[in-house]
């Protein structure tokens, strides 16, 4: 082959190749060079994408009908596994947010529960800072904030080797300028919920199924919901609520509507185009003593 036609040939496969590989990356993990990632559950191959977003208010977006899983206050050796082989079980998505005290310390429960971090983070599930003790941040100082996020967020760097952006305040309080700035001035996109699962309210996977039904009626386009992996019973929920969420779209399509879909949080976030405004997400009607 002449050098002429040759040159043209490698261009085109070489723009072809620019063209392919992030596509490639994304339906085989090997970005993160890990062995098994199960699609659509690596939301992690991007995750710095999740910095520097606008509020996360929980509701899916307009005409669209989807659920995104939560977890929060882990992670736990004890449940947070079970709760990981069913996610892969079912090639779904879902985000933990994470409290720093789990992973700080040289005792064996912090080591196991940092193992437990580092294999949510190798099967492709998104993580968030939950703060180191979970408590509330409006009441807190610069110094206390500052503990709070940074010690939670070099332990989870520590962990991981990456930063993670996403971040959920405890009992879904963050209203007060000093607290709302530390998160924002951080990078940080807080994550709310639209749905409440309530599973530290009741100690069975059917009281936990039986709330996420009573959310699904009160939202019927459905959105972020909020559980707990720490709950043996909330774990042993979550294939419960899956099923039931199958139950109602086969109900939509018979219809002719549209299904549920699980989703991750790239169905919510959006850039943070301007400095952060006054406007703050509704008190929680009560307070509250898990999220």
């Amino acid at each position: 082959m002449s050098s002429a036609l040759a040159r043209p040939r490698a261009l085109a496969a070489l723009a072809l190749t620019l063209v392919l590989a992030p596509l490639v990356a994304g339906a085989t993990g090997d970005l993160d060079e890990v062995d098994h990632k199960v699609k659509p559950a690596d939301g992690n191959l991007w995750s710095s994408r999740y910095g520097h977003g606008r509020m996360i208010d929980g509701h899916c977006p307009p005409r669209r009908r989807c659920v995104a899983f939560t977890f929060d206050d882990g992670p736990s050796w004890e449940t947070t596994p079970r709760l990981l082989d069913e996610l892969d079980r079912r090639g779904l998505p879902a985000t933990f947010f994470v409290t720093g005290h789990r992973l700080d310390g040289r005792g064996e429960v912090a080591r196991r529960n940092r193992e437990v971090l580092q294999r949510t983070w190798a099967r492709g599930y998104l993580v968030g800072n939950h703060t180191y003790n979970h408590d509330l941040l409006d009441t807190m100082n610069e110094a206390q904030l500052r503990f709070e996020l940074d010690r939670t967020s070099a332990l989870i760097e520590e962990a991981l080797g990456t930063r993670v952006w996403l971040f959920r305040a405890p009992f879904g309080a963050l209203h007060h300028p000093t607290a709302v700035r530390a998160v924002f001035s951080r990078g940080y996109t807080p994550v709310f919920w639209g749905m409440d699962s309530n599973d530290w309210r009741v100690n069975t996977p059917e009281g936990v199924l039986a709330n996420v039904r009573a959310e699904l009626e009160r939202s019927p386009r459905g959105g972020v919901l909020l559980m707990h992996d720490t709950l043996p019973w909330s774990v042993a929920a979550f294939p419960l609520i899956v099923d039931e969420l199958e139950r109602r779209s086969a109900e939509l399509v018979a219809r002719g509507e549209q299904p549920y879909q699980v989703v991750s949080m790239e169905a919510f976030w959006q850039p943070l185009r301007t400095a952060p405004a006054p406007s703050r997400p509704p008190r929680p009607r009560r307070p509250r003593r898990r999220g």
